[in-house]
């Protein structure tokens, strides 16, 4: 069979294509205009339908052009060998507009006794037999809501798109391993202190409660109002993922060393978090800062220990010692612990524990210095982004996850929550496999 190659559409065929669409839109507009007094909803239903119908026509022209485009009589197989035209092959194509029917050449390969069809490849389907912009549609929704509820949301919008429930869930996770393959980056170098966080959280699995691993990339601003606009300026990039804690962290490391440009970082986390992440290995110019407010957590429980039911001495010490952290520092915290002499077991107790633990803490604890340089001494950034990366996703009622199929839908959240209005469509596509 003679090769056959794409020609370039002149320009009379462009203008007949056009005619031709405008053709079949003007009678479908004659034919369905709403009356004079029609109800606001049916103009829009109209106007919506319209505009899906002239997307089904164009996308849907464009489709049965290239799927059905044959390049020749062989076609390299991934085998190493050279599969040879066979015929055509039929393939319900899911598109944002809805399903289209294609043909495709199918090759077989004698090499391997596999065959394939590389329109397949070109148009970048997906599972399901999905295009680009229809996996990144189901990516986004999924990523966002549980998979049983995608096919009810998708059905609100209006958006003539059709999946089955499993096909859904292979499109988000396959979107989401190829964004984890990758490092966005949104920001340009730092114009303020660039802080990083780790923190995890818990998600239920098929065995039991296990931990996500979770980090967050931000210039901290102490001026910064709480509106979108606000925290739009912080600038945060977000990490997350099943796996191990050491690639989150070599991950969220290196992002935050090289918005610094190679300078001080500021790593604020809970004495835990601190405790396991290794960095000395991937940041050696940072200040390492203890979470201010699990600190006045600790204060609070050595003065009740102190002074048991008297609330207002409770108070009392807890303010002068809250005061005393972010004018001075640990020092007079420290001062008091070692001088104690608790009365009960129970007392004794508490003072071994946090005295133990603020002798292990206090280099992090310089609390006047890290607000004179502009650094975050709380980690609310990386305890909210537990809860909005994994936590509203991952632990609604009745969810259980395998960890394998969790850390691709956790990674999309990420990049979602990252970078908003990220093109999915260049995360679309496939690896080659054998046609069915």
């Amino acid at each position: 069979m003679a090769l056959t190659r794409r020609i370039p559409m002149t320009p009379e065929e462009r203008q007949r294509r056009i005619r031709e669409v405008a053709e079949r839109l003007a009678e479908r507009l004659a034919e369905q205009w709403p009356e004079t007094g029609a109800d606001i909803n049916d103009l829009e239903d109209f106007a919506e339908r319209m505009g899906q119908d002239v997307q089904r026509e164009i996308s849907e022209g464009a489709l049965h052009e290239e799927a059905e485009r044959r390049e020749g009589n062989q076609s390299a197989c991934p085998c190493g060998g050279t599969a040879t035209f066979q015929r055509y092959h039929g393939l319900t194509v899911v598109t944002a507009a809805g399903r289209v029917r294609v043909r495709r050449a199918y090759y077989h390969c004698e090499a391997c006794g596999n065959g394939h069809c590389p329109a397949d490849a070109r148009l970048r389907l997906g599972p399901g037999n999905t295009t680009p912009t229809a996996q990144a549609r189901l990516a986004v929704l999924s990523a966002l809501e549980p998979y049983v509820q995608v096919a009810d949301l998708i059905a609100q919008l209006g958006l003539p798109l059709e999946l089955d429930l499993k096909s859904t869930e292979r499109v988000t996770q396959a979107v989401g391993a190829r964004v984890a393959k990758g490092l966005l980056r949104p920001h340009p170098k730092a114009t303020r202190p660039v802080a990083v966080g780790f923190d995890g959280v818990m998600i239920p699995t098929w065995e039991g409660y296990k931990e996500a691993r979770v980090g967050v990339v931000y210039e901290p601003d102490w001026e910064a109002s709480r509106t979108p606009e606000g925290e739009a300026g912080l600038r945060k990039e977000y990490f997350a993922t099943t796996g191990s804690r050491e690639s989150l962290v070599a991950k969220a490391c290196a992002r935050a060393l090289e918005r610094a440009a190679g300078g001080v970082v500021a790593v604020v986390c809970d004495g835990s978090a601190l405790d396991w992440v290794a960095l000395e290995r991937y940041l050696p110019l940072r200040v390492e800062i203890l979470d201010f407010y699990h600190v006045l957590e600790r204060v609070a429980e050595i003065a009740k220990a102190m002074h048991g039911e008297e609330a207002e001495a409770v108070a009392g010490w807890r303010a002068a010692m809250k005061k005393e952290l972010l004018e001075i520092g640990p020092w007079e915290l420290m001062r008091k612990l070692r001088a104690w002499e608790p009365e009960n077991e129970t007392a004794r107790e508490v003072r071994r524990v946090q005295l133990a633990y603020f002798e292990r803490q206090q280099e992090r604890m310089g609390y006047p210095e890290y607000l004179r340089r502009g650094y975050p001494i709380g980690s609310g950034a990386v305890e909210g982004a537990c809860k909005h990366v994994v936590a509203d996703r991952f632990d609604g009622g009745g969810m259980r996850w395998k960890l394998g199929t969790a850390d691709p839908v956790m990674q999309l959240r990420a990049a979602l929550l990252t970078q908003p209005r990220i093109d999915l469509r260049n995360y679309a596509g496939r690896k080659y496999a054998p046609a069915a």
